[in-house]
């Protein structure tokens, strides 16, 4: 079984995470959880040119203006789509989580879409990190109360989600 791991990523954030599934589910091979020889292979969507041989997806991508980035949307219409490849998918985005009700609303409807277009099995939101603070301004926009830690990724949280795949 081949299970590819694919993302965007623009900060890094989406890398590190699709990078620690992948390890995740390749650890579960090493400790005998499953019995299949899966092929865990964690590569940025731009360097996937093909699918032929991938009998699993997990693909993840950042929401940036509420929106998934539109590489990967391309690449779910172009790739995905239709294609009946068993696949989940991770979204990564700091506002899910302390944005305003009316941000993590427009979030979860972006990533219900994308679970849609894919036909994919789940999707998951996932904590983001931000490389510097928010301005005062952009936190009252976006509804942020306070100043919370950079690096909201719940690694547990990631870890479990990567297990149950």
């Amino acid at each position: 079984m081949h299970i590819l791991v694919a993302y965007v990523s623009k900060t890094g954030t989406t890398e590190e995470i699709s990078r620690r599934i992948g390890d995740i589910l390749a650890s579960r091979k090493e400790a005998g959880e499953t019995t299949d020889s899966a092929i865990v292979t964690v590569k940025p969507i731009s360097e996937v040119a093909s699918l032929e041989g991938v009998d699993r997806l997990v693909l993840g991508s950042p929401i940036n203006g509420m929106k998934v980035l539109p590489e990967f949307r391309t690449f779910l219409q172009e790739h995905v789509a239709g294609k009946g490849i068993p696949s989940a998918l991770f979204i990564v985005s700091y506002l899910y989580l302390h944005g305003s009700a009316m941000w993590k609303r427009a979030i979860a409807r972006e990533a219900e879409h994308m679970k849609q277009l894919a036909g994919a099995d789940s999707v998951a939101i996932f904590g983001g990190r931000l490389p510097s603070a928010m301005p005062a301004f952009a936190r009252l926009l976006f509804g942020v109360k306070g100043n919370p830690p950079l690096d909201i990724r719940n690694w547990e949280e990631i870890e479990r989600w990567a297990g149950r795949l």
